[in-house]
């Protein structure tokens, strides 16, 4: 018969292997975190940057610019704070994917805003519906638009861009532009463009984590 000696077999440790993996996830999960913060910073100085900036004659002018300023500074932040101990590869890698987030966030604005401009001076266009259509038109295509940059750009072995749910998130944006530009009485009521620092931040900190 085989008795077991060691009176505290039933209590589970862990070695020292695993007591350094778990210090290292949380290393892991910490440096994930450090884009997002780098990107908050870039917003608030965007926004900062917004309230001292002279105006345009144009409120169109106006908006489009502010939202296209805190688009930049939150991936310039996140890429910046993400690079930190990065390899020159990696640190490559993370500003090809804040071009594409810039990218992905102001071409489809832009094409919204000149969408929502043109049915505005129409008067045969200047109606609700087809603002709306102009609108979901400038959305896709310039979404579209966005991944096709980025794929012709593309270096030789580097994997073709694909247009994903997460991608979609950042173009929240441009529904907000788009009622700010062309339906500015809903914010009113819902203040949906209150949400945009943070859609920017999550940009800024997608590009900072890329490796």
């Amino acid at each position: 018969m085989i008795v077991e000696n060691n009176p505290f077999s039933q209590f589970k440790y862990y070695n020292k292997p695993q007591q350094a993996q778990v210090v290292e996830n949380k290393k892991s999960h910490l440096h994930q975190i450090v884009p997002y913060i780098g990107s908050s910073l870039g917003v608030g100085a965007a926004i900062l940057a917004n309230k001292k900036m002279p105006k345009a004659k144009y409120k169109t002018l106006n908006d489009v610019s502010e939202m296209l300023l805190m688009a930049g500074g939150a991936n310039v932040g996140g890429v910046l704070a993400g690079s930190v101990g990065a390899t020159k590869e990696q640190k490559k890698k993370k500003w090809k994917e804040a071009g594409f987030q810039v990218m992905n966030i102001s071409i489809p604005m832009l094409m919204v805003s000149a969408a929502l401009e043109i049915c505005k001076n129409v008067k045969m266009l200047n109606n609700v519906p087809t603002k709306i259509v102009a609108s979901i038109i400038g959305m896709t295509s310039g979404a579209a638009l966005a991944t096709k940059i980025t794929n012709a750009t593309r270096e030789e072995g580097e994997p073709y861009r694909k247009y994903t749910i997460k991608d979609s998130i950042a173009n929240f944006d441009d529904i907000v532009a788009t009622i700010k530009i062309g339906f500015e009485k809903i914010l009113d009521y819902v203040p949906v463009d209150k949400i945009l620092p943070f859609i920017y931040i999550y940009s800024g900190g997608r590009a900072g984590n890329k490796e």
